[in-house]
């Protein structure tokens, strides 16, 4: 069952009949993690032909309303009512993955150290995105975020000069990477030189304000922080070089480390999760697969973050590992898994029942366990 939230922005889109199947198709991909229409269509609960449910299933995902702006939007906009404080800005992360000839460019909201995706447009071809490309997966997100401060983080593959440009021309606040062999004049020299000459402390800050980025033509001051970690046991460490119009060094170290959020979330949307290397629909059925993605993670997150907060999370998985400082699984991971093993529980509810009834000696393990659930459950 979907949060009360989520059926009002849904229900106000969709037909009854659509947005019930697009409940039993969230429930599939949580339960299957797997995004094929084959899949789907074989598990589907209709009492129709196999073919039928395939074409049914292929029609819902062809829906014109479908679509980030109309589903996804109004959810993600009570999402930051009721997770955003507004004391500090949000983290906006835009990043690309890639499989076989296919490219996925995605904005995420940084969100308790992982990242919920707001808006994505498939690129079919290989290689780097193109600044018109960025600009048009970015446009909706800064209108949707209009009224609350971000910072838009970005990693040097992209094309972070001209984008740059661009979001003071939008004046959105950003910290970029930059390739070390992009070109500055630092102010108190007549020339220009390579981010990899300049002067590197390891552990030293550097920050130079006001400066000018590459020797093109056209291109605003920008401010630059230089930063390389000490390197321990002979391990090499590179040094970050970011493009900013932030003023602080240490606020944009900060912001910048928000940015590697965006990884496991490209890990759970593929092998870690469902499978999205898997699924061969066209562009349109594609996009329409990963709204339906992006609900089913938001909601396996909001899950696994309440199963936290009621301490019952070593029932799922393992939780810690020796000599590892933070946890094993996500709140994501946590919140699907919780799901899983629940299932299996009621489904052959008569059988577990008997298995406990051969173990007496583990009756208080038993007990705890069956306390454990009833609050899995609740937050579910």
């Amino acid at each position: 069952m979907l949060p009360s939230f989520y059926q009002t922005c849904l229900q106000s889109q969709l037909t009854e009949a659509q947005f019930v199947t697009l409940e039993i198709l969230v429930e599939l991909l949580q339960k299957e993690r797997r995004i094929t229409i084959e899949r789907i269509a074989t598990l589907f609960p209709q009492p129709i032909l196999f073919e039928s449910r395939r074409r049914n299933i292929q029609r819902f995902l062809s829906l014109p309303q479908l679509t980030p702006q109309a589903i996804w939007f109004p959810i993600v906009k009570q999402w930051i009512k009721r997770h955003y404080s507004g004391r500090t800005p949000l983290h906006l992360v835009v990043d690309r993955t890639q499989w076989q000839n296919h490219n996925l460019i995605m904005v995420s909201l940084v969100y308790q150290k992982r990242a919920i995706p707001l808006h994505w447009m498939w690129l079919n071809k290989q290689g780097q995105s193109s600044l018109a490309e960025q600009r048009k997966v970015l446009c909706p997100v800064f209108h949707l975020l209009k009224k609350y401060r971000f910072i838009l983080l970005g990693d040097r593959e992209f094309h972070s000069i001209e984008l740059a440009a661009w979001c003071v021309e939008k004046q959105v606040k950003f910290v970029f990477r930059l390739p070390k062999s992009t070109t500055i004049k630092p102010n108190d020299s007549d020339a220009f030189t390579r981010l990899d000459d300049l002067p590197q402390t390891p552990g030293i800050t550097e920050q130079y304000l006001h400066i000018q980025v590459t020797q093109n033509r056209g291109f605003g001051k920008h401010n630059l922080v230089l930063r390389q970690k000490r390197a321990y046991r002979q391990s090499n460490s590179d040094a970050w070089y970011l493009l900013t119009n932030l003023v602080g060094a240490e606020q944009t170290l900060k912001a910048c480390s928000n940015r590697f959020s965006i990884e496991p979330l490209f890990k759970d949307y593929k092998s870690g999760g469902y499978h999205l290397e898997d699924c061969h629909a066209d562009s349109r059925r594609f996009n329409a697969l990963l709204v339906l993605i992006a609900i089913a993670y938001s909601l396996s997150t909001l899950q696994g973050r309440r199963i936290r907060q009621k301490q019952v999370q070593c029932y799922v998985g393992r939780v810690k590992e020796p000599k590892r400082t933070r946890n094993r699984h996500s709140n994501f991971w946590i919140g699907l898994y919780g799901r899983l093993w629940i299932e299996p529980l009621q489904l052959w509810s008569t059988l577990a029942t008997k298995l406990m009834a051969l173990k007496p000696q583990k009756r208080p393990f038993f007990q705890r366990g069956l306390n454990a659930i009833s609050l899995i459950q609740s937050a579910l």
